[in-house]
């Protein structure tokens, strides 16, 4: 539309400002019959209007609305009208929506025939306005326009007449037939656009506000809609928060400051939180951490970290945190996948080395975790010992336990840290006992032990001596090497030993394997480690003064079992078979007629593997003659539990 079709602005008055008002809501039309109105024939250009004209005008103003047939889309042609307002600015609004609302509500059968609601609230102000023109002119006595402000809708060609309009219907009930509004059709979900290449069909002027509006009103619930029943896949998760990584022990090493490796520096920056020792976290300060540190306690490390948690955090530790921390506890607490350990140079690797000797031929007995009789079960001939300790009396303890034990001989490097580095001085046993001057609390000890004196056996065999006053009621020697010899102990095994007031089988086996965990069962606990202090047995030996078959479920599971016989030996072998490991072995002695009647009863339900009765005979010099006098014979027999059992 150019601006010779836009109609010349008039000034507003009373009337004009009324008629510009939306009409009232019209009444809905009585159901009239399905019959096409005839086209209002267009006057020429130049001529006055004819009678017909203006009668078809007139009743245009005051016809009922009606909605064109479906069938043919005719065009009707419009009658000219002379420029008295804007016909855009006087289009309702508001009015659209309620005429929608009012077509909604008939049946279908009227709302098809009625008249869309844009148009006849377009209709409505125009035919007012036409009404109040200046000089009291009615719609049927309005001038045309001239030629040159005609409007598009003058070209459109006239309807062809059909058989369904009625030649005699009357002008006055005839409505001039506009084009039929479509809906906007809703496209579902997952439609997409036709590729066809066909646009969709415009809404006309009344119905462009009504489709605004209610395109505004249904893309909040579409689009609520689509995200609702949108695939799973189509749908982006929220970004979920990494993992905190496994706890971390940092060996920082014996040097200040520390060499770290860019592991260790990348977990340290990446820390949740930082735990050590005073002098483990002061050797991190020139590394300019932006982590919090908290300080802990060397003994209480599980504590701290189970209060601020594992996940994330670094434990750092001076040396190497398997030998100088906690890293082999912790892991044994919480497995390889919550614990990552990173190894550096401990205390007895830097003292081995200084010394030239490999870690690899010493024996550790680190007594900053366990009792100076650990030490004791480990003494034998010429071997060598690295033993780290954590207090400054510590060293002079060892050498004199050297000397009790018939090491005087031993050597002893003791090897101290200090701000200068480290430093080692050699010194024999005797001379370390009775030195007085203080050393290093955290210094390492490397011993050679050299050759033995003889108080301690180094296989089995325990001398009366070494039994003391149970030397009579112990279990021959000779007995008590087949047993063993049976039993085949290993290290970091778990055996039970149940006799009835001696335990001397529980001191070979413990003196035997200084790493095995032994229970000597129906032994008095006093008794006991005195005994264990003679054999030269560690503190790998525990006692339990009285017990019943009914109590060994408490007891942690065995791998090895030696019964000797006596009252109640049918429960014992009954509650030890059934407590014992699979592959374990199960040894038992019986010395009298009810013991072995007692074994052979349990044979039968079980079979034995292994069946011998020794049969010994003590000489003695009487009178300067050579006697033997024989001794009651000892049955002993094996059973070893299957497998899959």
């Amino acid at each position: 539309m150019n601006e010779e079709h836009i109609p010349a602005h008039t000034p507003e008055t009373a009337e004009s400002h009324e008629a510009a008002k939306p009409a009232p809501r019209r009444k809905v039309p009585a159901r009239a019959t399905r019959k096409k109105a005839e086209a209002v024939p267009e006057p020429e250009t130049g001529a006055e209007p004819s009678a017909e004209a203006d009668a078809a005008l007139a009743g245009a103003s005051v016809a009922k609305p009606r909605r064109a047939p479906r069938k043919p889309k005719a065009k009707p042609a419009q009658a000219e009208m002379p420029p008295t307002a804007d016909l855009f600015g006087t289009l309702p609004t508001e009015a659209a929506p309620e005429a929608e609302a009012a077509a909604e509500t008939l049946p279908e059968s009227e709302s098809d025939l009625a008249m869309p609601a844009g148009l006849a609230a377009a209709i409505a102000p125009l035919c007012a306005a036409l009404n109040d023109w200046p000089g009291d002119v009615s719609v049927a006595e309005a001038p045309l326009p001239p030629d040159d402000a005609a409007t598009p809708l003058d070209a459109a060609p006239e309807p062809a007449a059909t058989e369904e309009t009625a030649p005699d219907t009357p002008p006055e009930a005839e409505a001039p037939v506009g084009p039929r509004r479509k809906r906007k059709r809703r496209r579902s979900k997952g439609e997409r656009p036709d590729d066809s290449g066909k646009q969709a069909e415009l809404p006309d002027i009344g119905a462009a506000p009504q489709a605004a509006d209610a395109e505004s009103a249904t893309a909040e619930p579409a689009l609520s809609a689509e995200i609702a029943t949108a695939p799973p896949e189509a749908i982006e998760a929220p970004a979920e928060a990494a993992p905190l990584p496994p706890l971390t022990v940092i060996s920082l090493g014996l040097d200040q400051p520390p060499t770290l490796s860019a592991d260790a520096l990348a977990a340290l920056r990446a820390a949740r939180v930082v735990l050590g020792t005073g002098d483990a976290l002061d050797r991190l300060a020139g590394l300019q951490l932006d982590v919090p540190q908290q300080l802990c306690g060397a003994d209480s490390a599980h504590l701290d970290l189970h209060h601020v948690g594992q996940a994330g955090s670094v434990l750092v530790v001076v040396g190497d945190a398997a030998g100088d921390g906690p890293a082999a506890e912790l892991l044994a607490e919480l497995g390889p996948a919550r614990v990552r350990v990173l190894p550096g140079v401990g205390r007895v690797q830097a003292a081995c080395a200084a010394l030239g000797i490999s870690a690899e031929i010493v024996s550790v007995v680190d007594l900053r975790r366990a009792p100076l009789a650990a030490l004791r079960g480990q003494l034998r001939a010429h071997r060598l010992l690295a033993v780290p300790v954590a207090d400054a009396g510590v060293p002079g303890a060892v050498a004199r336990l050297l000397v009790d034990s018939g090491f005087a001989g031993a050597r002893v490097w003791v090897c101290e840290f200090t701000g200068e580095g480290m430093q080692s001085k050699a010194w024999l046993a005797t001379e370390l006992a009775d030195l007085r001057e203080p050393l290093d609390p955290h210094a390492v000890l490397i011993v050679a032990t050299g050759p033995s004196a003889g108080v301690f056996p180094e296989l089995p065999g325990l001398s009366e001596a070494a039994l003391g006053d149970e030397a009579s009621a112990a279990l021959p020697l000779s007995a008590r090497a087949l047993a063993l010899a049976w039993l085949q102990p290993a290290a970091w095994e778990t055996g039970w030993a149940i006799a009835d007031g001696e335990a001397s089988l529980a001191l070979e086996w413990a003196r035997a394997v200084p790493t095995a965990r032994v229970r000597a069962v129906g032994v008095e606990p006093s008794l006991l480690g005195v005994a264990m202090a003679r054999a030269g047995v560690g503190e790998n030996l525990s006692a339990v003064a009285s017990a019943s078959p009914q109590r060994c479920h408490e007891w942690p599971v065995p791998e090895a079992v030696f019964v000797r016989g006596g009252i109640g030996l049918s429960d014992w072998l009954a509650a030890a078979w059934a407590r014992l490991a699979p592959g374990g072995r199960l040894v038992a002695t019986a010395e009298d007629d009810h013991a072995r009647a007692d074994l052979l009863n349990f044979a039968t339900h079980v079979p034995a593997e292994a069946w011998q009765e020794l049969s010994l005979a003590c000489g003695h010099t009487v009178a300067g003659r050579l006697r033997f006098a024989p001794a009651a014979p000892v049955r002993l027999a094996l059973w070893r539990k299957p497998l899959n059992a």
